[in-house]
């Protein structure tokens, strides 16, 4: 059968139509939908990359506190001068933070995410405790040397004495780290503000130790 001229063309010019369209629109819509669920729960386990900005905040709050307080971490302050120097012993981490929060403005920034067995807390002064935070703090680092050793993931091995709350670090002790977080891997951050991303072997943390002495961490 003869074609009439221009028939096969207004065929093809006709073939994707509007609703054809909107077929195609609702299609994607209902992937993205499917989709989405999936990348927002990896969304929620970030690398060590975001403890690593955590940390650096945390560090930037302690050097922002000290400049107020005499060079002196909230560790070496008394209570009574808005320290924590008395609450050392008890081995909480927490309070030591509280007293920052002017610096820190968020508890958020002492949880990693992939820390499944803690929760963020709302607000620094009503709920916060050690199960809001993911970070060890040495409360014998020295806000004047910035090489000494400040803070850590919390998953360490390293186990304190019996009849004491706080791990004591010799000047030959190295720092590991179990599966819990980051998988045997973590970051430790310095009194100077820096963060080092370290792999388990060894981490040599007297070498970071204030005077080569025993210092202590305060693990949640």
């Amino acid at each position: 059968m003869h074609t009439p001229p221009g028939t096969q063309g207004a065929d093809l010019s006709q073939a994707f139509t509007l609703t054809d369209l909107l077929i195609l629109v609702a299609c994607a819509a209902l992937m993205a939908a499917a989709l989405l669920p999936l990348i927002a729960r990896r969304s929620v386990h970030p690398s060590r990359l975001y403890c690593t900005n955590c940390m650096r905040q945390i560090g930037l709050a302690f050097r922002v506190w000290a400049a107020d307080n005499g060079d002196h971490l909230p560790m070496q302050v008394s209570v009574t001068n808005g320290g924590t120097l008395e609450l050392v012993a008890s081995g909480a981490v927490y309070p030591h933070f509280q007293v920052m929060s002017n610096e820190l403005y968020t508890p958020k920034v002492l949880l990693c995410p992939e820390d499944k067995r803690r929760r963020y807390a709302t607000n620094f002064p009503l709920g916060l405790t050690d199960t809001n935070v993911s970070y060890f703090l040495n409360v014998d680092s020295l806000r004047a040397d910035g090489a000494s050793l400040l803070s850590g993931d919390r998953n360490i091995t390293n186990r304190a004495r019996v009849g004491s709350h706080l791990v004591n670090l010799g000047r030959g002790a190295t720092i590991a780290w179990n599966k819990a977080l980051h998988s045997e891997k973590g970051n430790l951050g310095f009194g100077d503000g820096g963060v080092n991303a370290f792999n388990n072997g060894g981490v040599p943390a007297g070498a970071w130790l204030r005077d080569g002495s025993t210092n202590r961490l305060a693990v949640p």
